[in-house]
């Protein structure tokens, strides 16, 4: 009796782990295909921070609201840097979002390693910034 007590115990402890697992559980990308070209990546921490990749040339746009009403896509701008070369008609970027800290933004070229920050200038708004 002891013992069935406590593996009922302990299977609901486990069926209320995986359903608390379930609520929790946050995306951050859509599920694309290895050869897709756009992405959509959100951090964890801010909503302000969702974006559309274009994979191929590492354009990116941040979803905002519009003072109207509705949502839109709005450009972010890039600093250039001179080792940021790409393979025409290829997947070359990726955006790591960090879940400690909204600042460890990062777009990376996957071939050659350059790489920015998101940073956010009070007049100009958000850009990406190289990273040394």
């Amino acid at each position: 009796m002891r013992k069935t007590a406590l593996l009922f115990a302990l299977y609901l402890f486990v069926a209320a782990s995986s359903v608390a697992a379930q609520e929790t559980a946050v995306s951050l990308s859509s599920a694309v295909p290895d050869s897709a070209r756009f992405q959509v990546v959100q951090s964890p921490l801010l909503a302000k921070l969702a974006f559309r990749l274009d994979r191929f040339t590492g354009d990116t746009w941040q979803f905002v609201s519009k003072q109207k009403g509705g949502f839109s896509w709005q450009r972010v701008e890039r600093i250039e840097l001179p080792n940021d070369i790409k393979s025409s008609g290829k997947v070359n970027y990726q955006i790591f979002l960090s879940g400690i800290r909204a600042q460890i933004t990062v777009l990376i070229n996957t071939h050659t390693g350059a790489s920015w920050y998101i940073a956010e200038d009070p007049k100009e708004g958000i850009f990406w910034s190289p990273i040394d």
